[in-house]
């Protein structure tokens, strides 16, 4: 097919993001709309070819073809978005996943912290059991011991 046709639009090659409702060819450029020149069959029919003719990526529609192309692109470039913002999701929960494991990290380091804390609260409290024990013994034989010389 590429032997049917010839350039007759402008050779301007857009460096910038094509439009929706634009055909692009597989260099993601705009695809020119040309018409063919040489005799035959298909002589004045118009049609999409890569801008970088001839040279070409093979990328050719016709122009009554394009609706279907660009439906395809239109869906193909929705899809792009969806992959993009799947991506820069997936990227937030890992860094969320990174942030939670260094805060269980912290926690439970706390957590061992006041385990630890308990246990010599705990063995001073026990401590104090048998201070108080003794005390309370210490007082009683002081209060019998003045009760007996109070007595005699």
């Amino acid at each position: 097919m590429a032997s049917h046709t010839s350039i007759s639009s402008s050779r301007t090659r857009s460096r910038a993001s094509p439009l929706p409702h634009q055909v692009v060819c597989y260099h993601n450029e705009v695809a020119p709309l040309r018409v063919v020149r040489y005799d035959g069959p298909t002589k004045g029919k118009h049609f999409y070819g890569c801008s970088y003719w001839p040279r070409t990526c093979g990328f050719f529609k016709w122009l009554d073809e394009v609706d279907d192309v660009r439906e395809l692109q239109q869906i193909v470039g929705e899809r792009d978005c969806q992959i993009a913002e799947l991506n820069a999701e997936k990227d937030e929960l890992k860094e969320k996943i990174r942030r939670l494991k260094a805060k269980k990290e912290k926690l439970v380091d706390e957590v061992e912290e006041m385990g630890i804390a308990t246990t010599e609260t705990m063995f001073e409290l026990k401590e104090n059991k048998k201070d108080k024990k003794l005390m309370l013994a210490l007082v009683f034989s002081w209060a019998f011991f003045t009760l007996v010389l109070f007595m005699k």
